[in-house]
């Protein structure tokens, strides 16, 4: 049975069976994976998605954080799939026993998405240090990267490195206090 949440359709919520080829799982492991994925429900309903949202969550929550985004999606004026996981050893997932670092996190989700045969365009969102998975997803599948959004997240920036110029051109005054973001030597 379908466990009901707010702001969940349960026809959203399933579980995968997916073959792991991170390093820290011995050949052959399959792991259990929960996810909240409106597209199926977006092909029954004859809608064909912009794109994809891939939306990878932090600590300590889990697929539910993404409702709002789901519910969106489902819209028909504007349908995106949306593909909201329960990390490994989180959420409904399988609780696997093993300590998974950044490496086997960021294989594990491509195994996810190799078994969903995600396709493009997809636009990553992360949140906390699902922000990082997301990342290190979107550098191993560029050909189906449109997009990144990530939110109350970090990512390490060298001392004195200032702000990239692509993302500094998206601050403004209001958001960097008054001041212009610095630029690197590389991007001035």
């Amino acid at each position: 049975m379908t466990p009901q949440w707010p702001g969940v359709d349960p026809e959203w919520s399933r579980t995968v069976a997916v073959g792991s080829t991170s390093g820290v799982d011995p050949h052959g492991t399959v792991r259990r994976w929960h996810l909240l994925d409106n597209g199926d429900q977006l092909a029954r309903r004859g809608l064909a998605p912009a794109g994809t949202l891939l939306c990878v969550h932090g600590n300590p929550t889990w697929s539910y954080l993404w409702r709002t985004l789901l519910a969106a999606g489902s819209d028909p004026a504007h349908p995106w799939r949306v593909v909201a996981v329960d990390q490994l050893d989180m959420g409904y997932s399988e609780r696997t026993g093993t300590f998974r670092r950044l490496a086997d996190r960021i294989t594990d989700l491509g195994d996810l998405t190799d078994a969903l045969e995600l396709a493009g365009p997809v636009v990553t969102v992360g949140h906390d240090w699902g922000g990082a998975v997301s990342l290190g997803w979107a550098l191993v599948h560029p050909e189906l990267l449109a997009g990144v959004v990530l939110t109350n997240t970090a990512v390490h920036q060298p001392s004195g490195s200032g702000v990239p110029r692509r993302c500094g051109s998206r601050c403004t005054p209001r958001c960097t206090g008054g001041a212009r973001p610095p630029r690197t030597p590389s991007c001035a």
